[in-house]
């Protein structure tokens, strides 16, 4: 089961990455930066919330920091690539996923579970029909 991410992150993305690095991971700038593969002036700016990484480097990002991709992801607001690909797959999902998720919006953890219940039960019904 994947682990559920804390909701909504209380403070600023570069704070919790300057924090992980520091008191959790216990690299400086230097360290972190060659572990991502960046320079170190990457690293600053990202803490200082000057940039947003790419997705690759996201990736490294949480694996590296130890935190989860969905904070990380909520925090630079830069949604997983598989939302586009749903929401732009053809003309009823382009008009229908955004209005979903804005009636979605304050929904508890809980909620979306059962949710996303419901619509594995409506695909493998639909996928059963075939």
């Amino acid at each position: 089961m994947q682990k559920q991410p804390s909701n909504p992150p209380s403070q600023p993305i570069g704070d919790i990455l300057r924090r992980q690095r520091v008191v959790e991971v216990g690299l400086g700038v230097r360290e972190m930066a060659k572990v991502l593969k960046v320079s170190p002036a990457h690293v600053t700016d990202l803490e200082l919330g000057r940039r947003t990484p790419s997705e690759g480097l996201l990736l490294r990002i949480a694996e590296a920091y130890g935190i989860d991709i969905a904070v990380l992801r909520a925090g630079w607001k830069k949604p997983d690539e598989v939302v586009k690909e749903v929401a732009t797959q053809d003309p009823t999902a382009a008009a229908k996923v955004p209005e979903f998720l804005r009636t979605a919006r304050e929904l508890s953890p809980d909620q979306w579970e059962k949710i996303i219940r419901q619509a594995k039960r409506m695909t493998n019904k639909k996928e059963g029909k075939k």
